[in-house]
């Protein structure tokens, strides 16, 4: 999934911008420094249940992942939405996991 750069002021608004995601995601490039290779917008589980999905986000037509559990401790249940915009990925544009990606 590449290097996670979190804006934390972010996390926690209701509202979806589509010009401001929660998560910038970067890898490092041919000249091993990082590049932007697509972004991540996050959105927390309005009730924290893994069994409801009724608040899904959605970007145009497009659903978010989850609800799925924090990836830490202190992290909540959330949804979340990869959007490979300057790497191309074989499985898809809004896949989780970019296979052209590593760190």
């Amino acid at each position: 999934m590449g290097f996670h750069y979190v804006d934390f002021s972010r996390i926690g608004d209701p509202a979806i911008d589509p010009l401001h995601p929660e998560v910038l995601l970067y890898a490092p490039g041919p000249s091993g420094r990082v590049q932007l290779v697509g972004v991540e917008y996050l959105k927390i589980d309005a009730d924290g249940s893994l069994l409801t999905d009724d608040d899904r986000p959605h970007l145009g037509d497009v659903a978010f992942n989850g609800p799925m559990p924090g990836h830490t401790d202190q992290m909540p249940v959330h949804y979340d939405l990869h959007v490979w915009l300057y790497e191309e990925n074989p499985n898809g544009m809004f896949a989780p996991w970019n296979p052209r990606v590593s760190c």
